[in-house]
């Protein structure tokens, strides 16, 4: 026989129910029936190949067959399709690495109706085992396929302690949102789900996918940050109607993203929003007027006035809330400090901004504060003669143009 290879790989496809009593490591690799005896008194597996453990010397092989997968698993709802797609639960591809060292391999027997796709087809060959010992293999790679909402994933096992376990985990937290999302479909009309585009399966992704808004709870948010206040803006949008999701008005939402650095700015641009659809609607309704039409619908406006206006509720509203929140930290913070010196400390934090200063830079300026109250000395006091503007330069560069002006 030819020299056997040092190494051989082993691929497998797992769906969800036969994950659920599959043991990944720590037990022998073996043919989990009796053999079946074929017209010729061999013992074979069930497509007629010789009885064994199959592996091959080609990984490529093995990726491409069982190791990748593509819309590959159980559907939760059959007669449920989203933009063309079923909700499905991934199947797992595993691909194990097997030393060979002291194991008796051998070239298996293939039934004569499958030489045709012997090694499926790839270079190399395929070779079998009685039994490969636990000691014998490893997890070269562990795949979970793609699904509607989210895309393939090789998990990271490094610091699992029980991979099985690990394993059946994420694969739980998978089915739980898909079914989350197959619940929220399934309440949609037939019309609602035929107008589910690509756009609108992005949405879907950001809402009930890994991470999603579907699972945050948005009051804990911190929205002082634009990114998160876009994110409270959508999960209030979502909740006030889960049945028929408001795409055009989340996708409006997320075009703010972009416009604005901060809360304030986020504010302005609604509002100039609000003041470009009043003069468009003026305009529209003055052409309507001069063209001898009467009978028209500003509904298109109406409703983007509407959306704008509540938008803007919104945001003030959770400002209010996020001012009065920081207030109370900064009165915690500071406990013997006056209103004005507390206001001084916000000016101090704004120049410096302090939210995006390390956790030492932070304690450092609180304490420079403090000395700063202790000495009486608040009034006419220079940014700069908080920090050693130097020392703040290698923390964060590109966050001190303000540094030097008066507050």
């Amino acid at each position: 026989m030819e020299n056997k290879p040092k190494v051989l790989y082993r691929g497998i496809k797992l769906d969800y129910n036969a994950l659920q009593d599959y043991i990944f490591t720590g037990v022998d690799m073996k043919v989990n029936y009796t053999p079946i005896i074929d017209k010729y008194g061999r013992e074979t597996v069930k497509d007629g190949n010789e009885y064994g453990v199959y592996m091959s010397d080609n990984l490529r092989m093995v990726s491409s067959a069982y190791g990748d997968l593509h819309h590959d698993g159980i559907p939760i709802n059959k007669t449920l399709i989203i933009n063309d797609e079923r909700i499905m639960i991934p199947s797992i591809g595993v691909i194990y690495q097997i030393d060979t060292s002291n194991l008796n391999i051998r070239k298996p027997f293939i039934s004569t109706s499958l030489n045709g796709v012997y090694n499926n087809g790839f270079e190399g060959n395929e070779w079998i085992a009685d039994v490969v010992p636990a000691d014998k293999y490893s997890i070269y790679r562990v795949r979970i396929g793609d699904d509607i909402l989210h895309k393939t994933e090789d998990l990271d096992l490094s610091t699992a302690e029980d991979v099985s376990e690990f394993i059946r985990q994420k694969m739980e937290m998978r089915k739980y949102r898909l079914e989350v999302f197959a619940n929220a479909m399934a309440k949609m009309t037939k019309m609602q789900i035929a107008t589910i585009g690509n756009s609108e399966m992005d949405i879907l992704k950001s809402i009930y996918g890994e991470n999603g808004i579907k699972y945050i709870n948005e009051e804990n948010l911190d929205t002082t940050k634009v990114e998160n206040m876009i994110k409270y803006l959508i999960a209030k949008t979502i909740k006030q109607n889960e049945a028929d999701i408001d795409f055009t008005t989340i996708k409006y939402i997320n075009s703010l993203e972009a416009q604005a650095k901060d809360i304030d700015s986020l504010l302005e641009v609604l509002q100039n929003a609000k003041l470009k659809n009043e003069q468009a609607k003026a305009t529209f309704i003055d052409r309507k007027q001069k063209a001898g039409i009467t009978t028209f619908t500003t509904s298109l406006f109406d409703t983007k006035a509407k959306t704008i206006d509540n938008l803007i509720a919104m945001i003030l509203l959770r400002k209010k809330k996020d001012e009065q929140h920081i207030q109370s930290e900064d009165n915690d913070l500071f406990p013997d400090a006056t209103p004005s010196e507390i206001q001084d400390w916000q000016k101090i934090k704004r120049v410096y901004n302090y939210d995006n200063l390390s956790e030492s830079m932070q304690k450092r300026l609180e304490n420079d504060f403090r000395k700063m109250l202790n000495n009486h000395q608040r009034k006419n006091i220079d940014s700069d003669e908080l920090l050693d503007t130097d020392d703040f330069e290698e923390e964060s560069p590109e966050k001190i143009e303000r540094i030097g002006r008066r507050l």
